[in-house]
């Protein structure tokens, strides 16, 4: 039975979107990643006041485009990665309570070589700004805690592993350590380690 012009036309168009698609270079991803969130227990600052630890979620979220390919290796611009931390209520030795919220927007730089055909190390390096969250004592017949809030500066850096699943998606999982200002957020130091795991959409 001969094929009809447009079965032929079908086939044709089918065979060659196969082909163009194999062939496409991914050069773009989109990252979602999550993760706890905890802050230990603290003083406040020549108070005596302790605020209690808690625990809650972190996420992050951003664009990366490769920029370069050197062999197998390549270097990435991550565009618009926002991090947010939410580790819960915290509440104190005495009234009030305190969210030490973090939310950061950090650019940066991505270096991705693969170890394996589906398994690939990186490390990160960028810098951005942030919103602190920070205790603050109020009230002078009957004190509180309550939250205050501040911009900083913020520099972050750190590694993780990208698992591809399948051509479009992998499974991905890092640690990084936002470095900022002392005392903001929940953290006596400058630094904010957070594990992250989730997917990556790639383009």
């Amino acid at each position: 039975m001969r094929m009809t012009s447009p079965l032929k036309f079908l086939c044709l168009a089918l065979l060659s979107g196969s082909a163009w698609a194999q062939g496409l270079v991914q050069n773009m991803d989109i990252f979602f990643l999550f993760g706890p969130a905890r802050v230990e227990s603290q003083v406040i600052g020549g108070s005596g006041v302790t605020v209690y630890s808690s625990t809650g979620y972190s996420q992050s979220t951003g664009y990366g485009y490769q920029v370069m390919r050197k062999s197998a290796a390549s270097l990435w611009v991550e565009f618009f990665p926002i991090t947010f931390t939410n580790p819960g209520k915290s509440t104190a030795s005495i009234a009030g309570s305190i969210n030490y919220r973090m939310n950061t927007f950090a650019p940066g730089v991505r270096f991705m070589v693969p170890v394996q055909s589906r398994i690939s190390v990186y490390g990160v390096l960028g810098g951005g700004a942030g919103f602190f969250n920070y205790a603050t004592i109020a009230g002078e017949s009957s004190p509180y805690v309550k939250s205050n809030s501040t911009t900083h500066g913020v520099f972050d850096f750190g590694g993780g592993v990208d698992v591809r699943l399948a051509r479009r998606i992998s499974l991905r999982g890092e640690v990084r350590d936002y470095v900022t200002g002392a005392g903001l957020s929940g953290t006596v130091g400058r630094n904010h380690i957070l594990p992250l795991v989730g997917v990556a959409l790639h383009f």
